[in-house]
């Protein structure tokens, strides 16, 4: 059976592709529009820098980390380069870590991590501050007042300058000796001797020379030192022990005095 076709229905669909037509072009011009019109606002006067804010500096004045980040007023915050912000501050020896964060529409804040000195390493003119990652901050004269352990026999290169790490075995070994170290072990040392990881030599309060050899088994080791030097000082000093040796798989050997 031959189907018929109605006049009315013929010819629908072309007009609905026409009246498509138009209304797609007009959504198209409207986001170029908006698109337009975003990007002028975000490189307006409306998001330049009027402020600079500091947080976590202790060590490192405001000026200092501002000036060395090279920001200046005025300048767009979404043209900041926050990741070249943060290289530039990382290269003052007392910053660890920067983050950069917006905060619309006109300040920029700096959340500073500071590296923290956990000892002092014997140079021939001071003393240098040492991080817990080997990082040099800077140098001191006086270490008295400064309450951190001292770490000599390290052998170090010419023209050392703050910022530089240093990664010398010996140097290495004593840091992670430290780190395990609780405080009253900490001001009961007053020197770690370390020229490499299989020669770490400790000097106490008491005057007694403790040879702890290799970075291995430091927590026995320092459980053995907390016992014998802590709980026996009295009789165990250097009047009584010339050494005690930690360097064998054994009991702590102890050297009298005659």
């Amino acid at each position: 059976m031959r189907q018929v076709l109605h006049p009315h229905n013929q010819g629908h669909p072309r007009r609905k592709k026409r009246n498509a037509a138009p209304v797609l072009g007009l959504w198209l011009f409207l986001l170029f529009l908006a698109i337009l019109s975003g990007y002028y606002f975000l490189n307006s006067a409306f998001y330049a820098l009027q402020q600079i804010e500091v947080r976590g500096n202790n060590a490192v004045s405001k000026e200092t980390i501002v000036e060395q980040s090279g920001l200046a007023p005025g300048v767009n915050l979404f043209k900041i380069d926050t990741k070249a912000v943060s290289n530039k501050i990382q290269m003052l020896p007392s910053v660890k870590k920067v983050e950069v964060k917006r905060r619309l529409p006109s300040t920029l804040l700096l959340q500073i991590t500071e590296r923290t000195p956990i000892a002092l390493v014997v140079s021939p003119d001071g003393f240098l501050q040492i991080d817990d990652e080997g990082v040099y901050i800077k140098k001191v004269q006086d270490f008295k007042d400064l309450h951190l352990p001292v770490v000599s026999g390290v052998p170090l290169e010419n023209n050392l300058g703050p910022g530089s790490r240093l990664s010398k075995p010996g140097l290495s070994a004593a840091l992670r000796l430290i780190q395990m170290m609780d405080k009253v072990l900490k001001e009961n040392v007053t020197e770690i001797i370390a020229p490499s990881p299989q020669t770490i030599t400790l000097k106490t309060l008491q005057g007694v020379e403790i040879r702890f050899g290799e970075p291995e088994e430091m927590e026995r080791k320092v459980k053995i030192i907390e016992e014998l030097l802590l709980q026996n000082g009295a009789i165990i000093n250097n009047q009584t022990v010339e050494y005690i040796d930690l360097r064998y798989n054994t009991a702590p050997v102890i050297k009298r005095k005659k």
